[in-house]
């Protein structure tokens, strides 16, 4: 089969921290143990609990570890290898990043975390060369049209039927990479469609994100 598969990976769960933030002992304290300034921080619930507890919607944030994970998973396949993939990442903040489906993310989470960091800070990894990852300056719905978004709550398909379907009709695949909580409105007015593969049952982001990869390579032929 022919095509690209396009994925959007929808309010990630990715931030520096705050500047309100920057005095309390936890985060001090991650600056300190890695040498950087409060601002250069990426806010990480693990180590941030208390820290967030007046954050707003802290229940959607601190957690880059699902991206992580998420992004590990999709850059894996030899559909991204092949160049056969397009790869948004959209933020909690609005931001949207392209991703080079070439790039190798690091399987370390500290590592990843300061890649991160540097991509919040610059807009741009590695910085001074040609961009794996970069910050894309125009509107998300600019940039994804006809998507269709999995939510557990969406009609019944399987992973097959609906990435034939979205390849076939260039259509975006929504997948959303944070821990609790729904879509934004945003992020839903830019469906036509809402799907589920379980049924009705959330599962992580990484595990939604295999079913998509192993049903695009059986299609493209990889399997």
């Amino acid at each position: 089969m022919e095509g690209i598969l396009r994925i959007l990976l929808a309010e990630a769960s990715l931030e520096l921290v705050p500047r309100e933030l920057w005095n309390h002992p936890e985060i001090r304290r991650t600056a300190e143990r890695y040498g950087i300034n409060p601002g250069e921080v990426v806010l990480d619930k693990s180590l941030h609990y208390n820290a967030m507890s007046r954050l707003p919607y802290k229940w959607k944030r601190g957690r880059p570890d699902i991206l992580h994970a998420t992004l590990l998973n999709i850059l894996d396949s030899p559909i991204a290898e092949d160049g056969r993939l397009e790869l948004l990442v959209h933020t909690i903040d609005g931001s949207v990043y392209a991703v080079d489906p070439r790039t190798r993310i690091p399987k370390h989470y500290d590592r990843f975390k300061g890649l991160m960091a540097q991509l919040l800070r610059t807009g741009r990894v590695p910085p001074s060369e040609r961009p794996l990852i970069w910050r894309v300056n125009r509107p998300l719905e600019s940039l994804v049209e006809n998507a269709v978004l999995l939510d557990e709550a969406g009609r019944q398909y399987t992973p097959r039927t609906l990435v034939e379907e979205a390849i076939n009709r260039r259509r975006w695949i929504i997948i959303g990479v944070f821990p609790r909580g729904s879509f934004s409105p945003k992020i839903r007015r830019l469906a036509s469609d809402r799907a589920a593969f379980f049924r009705g049952r959330a599962v992580k982001a990484w595990t939604v994100a295999s079913r998509v990869l192993c049903a695009a390579e059986e299609l493209m032929g990889y399997l």
